[in-house]
């Protein structure tokens, strides 16, 4: 009885297994590099050198590859000793390098609300290591601290900063407590504080301090700068439009309404119109708000939020017919509208 010849068995070549090993050791290195200037952490100097140390190994790797093949370096004696020593003392390297690129990126896992802190930017450095460049920060006054920290660059940070400079740095807590810076910045309030110690009526550093304050919700400081700001130059709208915008997000909708009756003098359009009627609406002035929401609806009549916005008026004012003819309206000109079919019904079954 013949038997059936058996498939030989496959031979992995010696090179091949060290290709593939080579280019696992290499991917995690790209991946902690990655990881090191994304997911960087403040105050700690180990981890701002740690990629030039990467490097340096895939350069020693880069190295040792060729040598498979071009047979570059002994393979007995000495040198086949030290060659061998340094790749176990560069493995045991990228272990510790991917464990704590690893660290980082699971501290990175965090929904804790950002924070920022002020400092002076003491020295920057850039180091070039040939395939890859890296750039240091060295920080001053984070947290009160005197002494200087090494943060590692980022492409996140601002371009232009510069030796000296205020910077503010944005941190946010990770999931291991440590601090992941996210971006340093400029410090643009002071930027602009010290523009207008030089020219007092300079009005990009007055809408400068606006955005600032607004964005931080520092709502009084923001309103006073804007007052100055209408008082120099009345006719500048856009910033108190969006510090408008900022309030009503934040439910300031009576601060909101005084904002928008100082720009009616000098822009008395629909957006500015419609923001007054729907800040008054929520303040709980309605029959103040009915009258700039009508306005609105004369001046831009195929916009459908000032006969949406009207439509509540009238109704908490229980006019409802005007409010029925207002949702009606709205929902000429934007179809297929629920919030408002379901109001006009409502009115209809209440009236039946």
């Amino acid at each position: 009885m013949s038997q059936s010849p058996k498939t030989p068995a496959k031979i992995h070549s010696p090179i091949v297994s060290y290709l593939w090993a080579s280019g696992a050791l290499f991917s995690i290195l790209f991946w902690a590099n990655h990881i090191f200037t994304n997911y960087r952490v403040g105050g700690k100097i180990i981890f701002a050198f740690m990629p030039m140390a990467g490097s340096i190994i895939m350069y020693l790797w880069l190295v040792l590859l060729a040598d498979e093949f071009l047979l570059l370096l002994e393979t007995s004696g000495p040198v086949s000793r030290i060659i061998k020593s340094l790749k176990l003392l560069s493995l045991a390297v990228i272990a510790l390098y991917g464990a704590m690129a690893l660290a980082l990126w699971v501290n990175g896992i965090s929904y804790s609300p950002a924070i920022t802190k002020k400092a002076k930017l003491l020295s920057l450095s850039a180091i070039d290591m040939g395939l890859w460049s890296y750039s240091h920060f060295t920080i001053t006054g984070w947290d009160g601290d005197p002494h200087g920290k090494k943060i590692l660059g980022s492409p996140n940070d601002d371009t232009g900063l510069y030796a000296g400079a205020d910077i503010e740095i944005l941190l946010r807590k990770g999931i291991l407590s440590l601090d992941r810076v996210l971006e340093i910045k400029h410090d643009m309030e002071k930027f602009y504080l010290k523009m207008l110690k030089a020219a007092p009526d300079s009005k990009v550093a007055i809408v400068g301090l606006v955005e600032i304050y607004a964005k931080r919700k520092e709502f009084a400081s923001a309103i006073e700068w804007f007052d100055k700001l209408h008082e120099k130059y009345p006719g500048e709208a856009d910033i108190g439009h969006d510090l408008a915008g900022w309030l009503i997000e934040s439910r300031q909708y009576g601060q909101a309404a005084d904002v928008l009756k100082k720009l009616l003098g000098t822009k008395r359009d629909y957006e500015v119109l419609y923001l007054l009627g729907y800040a008054l609406a929520w303040a709980g002035e309605k029959h103040e708000a009915e009258k700039y929401l009508i306005e609105a609806t004369e001046l831009d009549p195929t916009d459908y939020r000032a006969f949406y916005s009207l439509g509540y008026v009238y109704r908490d004012t229980g006019s409802n017919e005007k409010a029925k003819e207002a949702w009606t309206r709205a929902l000429e000109i934007l179809p297929n509208f629920p919030e408002v079919e379901r109001n006009i019904k409502s009115i209809e079954k209440n009236k039946g």
